[in-house]
């Protein structure tokens, strides 16, 4: 392979950094290693192949790949990836045998290869080499142990890739050039400027992988925060240049335009196979509507990890997209707890008053209603409006019902849904997704699109309060059952930092009677001026207590992963009881205000 001077120097420093050594040994070391370049998409070496090399990464990204068994097929699993400056396959070499994990290119690589029986002539010549070698799988064994995660929130380099032509494309790529050059150095590329930058030619062929532009772009990425790379369809060798350089690739449609498909994305240019780094669709809307419907005539047949609005009469919907690319996005988790949920209103508040602008929601269970709630309807103030009118005045805790099913018949619940939160998922303007549980197969599913209505009563369907609701065939009931604080699930999203609101009670209560009175007693305590009085929990009290136990240490296990966990005191509140609502979303204000004030406001306040 032919390397130019430039790369060459690259390749230098790399050695140079991770061995420690000065640079004329690291250009006598060069000369043991062979330069490779992995294609994005590609796999450098898959779970089983022979060990008997390793690579330093100098160029690119890689994504680690652990096949994992859970009694059917093997499924592969991303575990986590490497970047400039580590040493990949090193393991395997050092042990002999096959490889523990595959490694496959999350972008156009440049690595130095070297064998075993090159590497023990090093170090034969230099046996700190080996030390460098063993340190480095110590350190990755002790990040391991100690729990540190492994990917790294915000993409650097990213792809535009407009659906409606090149120059739409640019004109987002400039929009969000000013938005992140506030705090971030940020550089536009396009297929025009690249002689005036000094590129190296692109190669002669569409499939070519050029050692020289590898360098040349990851040297710009080096230069500066943010790379933002516009690809022209026009142009397939530097589109597929850009799309196997990129850490998210953009795809940008207009609203008002016809979602067919094109043909170079019938092409296969941009599947999974080709392409591994993540994808996002950006829906434009002309102006600042609230309402945003079918968002899913885009999303049919595209394979997307995440969406996002951007209404050119909205600032926070830029300010949104730079914060998810820049890895300062900012999650919001809202857990179960019947009607002490109404916290969750007041703590938005207070969130809000703070500054803290919230970029994605989610939920389980009541916290899933009004986190949809928060999604349609940002401001705070008409939130809990809405909320009052429809859980103060539409009391959905009273269509009881024959308990064949469930306590209560749902339609109530059901009709003030569809009425303050009809639509789908994706026609939200802020990101939002909530959890349910299959009844039958004892697992959790995550609502990302689809009917919002059908989502959020699978989401708050509790076993025996409510009936269980079917989807996709399979009864789903409450989310909280399985993930009553879904902060993984939100982990698993976009975002750099995430808060959790946390109303499960863990109020300790004292009875004042040796046994339960029997059903009698308690009615006549309840309905005769002068019989005893026993505070006996009802029925459906004790259905939402008895979930909101066995979920309570996976919770409280769950609040702890969260950068900040918000815990209202709503312990003296009961939980079909609406009455107090003002009180209960008071009691969410002043505990996050308190959290807020003892964090230093680390959360992150803008």
């Amino acid at each position: 392979m032919f390397i130019d001077d430039a790369t060459r120097r690259s390749l230098e420093a790399a050695v140079q950094a991770y061995f420690d050594v000065p640079a004329g040994p690291a250009a006598a070391l060069v000369a043991g290693f062979e330069p490779v370049v992995c294609r994005g998409g590609d796999w450098l070496f898959r779970q089983g192949d022979v060990a008997d090399s390793m690579y330093l990464v100098a160029r690119g990204r890689l994504q680690v790949w652990v096949d994992t068994v859970d009694g059917g097929e093997p499924e592969p699993r991303l575990v986590g990836d490497a970047g400039p400056g580590e040493m990949v396959g090193e393991v395997g070499l050092l042990t002999g045998g096959r490889r523990s994990a595959g490694l496959r290119a999350a972008r156009n690589s440049l690595l130095l290869r070297i064998g075993a029986a090159d590497f023990d002539h090093l170090v034969q010549q230099d046996p700190r080499l080996m030390r460098r070698v063993a340190g480095g799988v110590a350190e990755r064994l002790r990040d391991r142990t100690a729990g540190r995660a492994v990917s790294r929130p915000g993409f650097r380099t990213v792809a535009l890739v407009s659906l409606d032509g090149v120059a739409v494309a640019e004109r987002i790529a400039r929009r969000l050039e000013a938005e992140l050059s506030r705090t971030k150095s940020t550089l536009v590329l396009t297929a025009d400027r690249l002689g005036a930058l000094g590129a190296p030619p692109l190669g002669a062929h569409v499939e070519d992988v050029n050692a020289a532009l590898v360098d040349w772009l990851s040297a710009r990425e080096a230069e500066h925060d943010h790379l933002l790379q516009v690809a022209d369809p026009g142009r397939p060798g530097w589109s597929e240049a850009v799309l196997r350089q990129a850490d998210l690739v953009l795809f940008i449609a207009d609203s008002a335009a016809d979602p067919v498909f094109h043909d170079w994305e019938r092409a296969g240019a941009l599947s999974r196979n080709a392409i591994v780094s993540r994808r996002a669709h950006v829906l434009l809307h002309r102006g600042s509507p609230e309402r945003l419907p079918a968002t899913g005539r885009w999303l049919a047949g595209r394979d997307f990890d995440f969406h996002l609005h951007l209404r050119d009469g909205v600032p926070g919907d830029l300010a949104r997209l730079a914060r998810t690319l820049d890895g300062s996005a900012l999650g919001l988790v809202l857990g179960g707890g019947a009607a002490r949920g109404f916290a969750h209103l007041g703590a938005y508040r207070a969130l809000v008053e703070a500054g803290v602008a919230v970029d994605w929601l989610g939920g389980a269970s009541i916290g899933a209603i009004l986190a949809a709630g928060l999604a349609a309807v940002p401001d705070p103030h008409e939130a809990i409006a809405k909320a009052r009118r429809a859980f103060v005045e539409g009391k959905p805790f009273g269509d009881v019902t024959l308990p064949v099913v469930s306590m209560l018949r749902g339609r109530r619940m059901q009709r003030l849904i569809e009425e303050f939160l009809p639509g789908d998922i994706e026609d939200l303007p802020t990101p939002f997704f909530c959890v349910s549980s299959n009844l039958a197969a004892g697992t959790p599913y995550l609502h990302r699109s689809g009917s919002l209505p059908q989502a959020l009563r699978a989401s708050a369907a509790v076993p025996g309060v409510f009936p269980p609701v079917v989807h996709e065939k399979q009864l789903v009931v409450d989310g909280g059952i399985l993930d009553n604080l879904p902060v993984d699930r939100m982990r698993e999203q976009p975002v750099g930092r995430v808060i959790a609101v946390d109303v499960a009670s863990r109020r300790r209560t004292e009875v004042d009677y040796d046994s339960v009175p029997s059903p009698w007693a308690i009615w006549a305590g309840r309905r005769l001026p002068f019989a005893r009085r026993y505070r006996v929990p009802s029925a459906m009290s004790m259905l939402l207590t008895s979930m909101t136990i066995g979920s309570m240490q996976a919770s409280r296990a769950s609040g702890e992963r969260a950068d900040l966990l918000i815990r209202p005191a709503v312990g003296e509140f009961g939980f079909t009881d609406v009455r107090p609502f003002d009180r209960i979303v008071e009691a969410g204000y002043v505990a996050a205000q308190q959290a807020l004030a003892e964090a230093g406001s680390s959360a992150g306040a803008r």
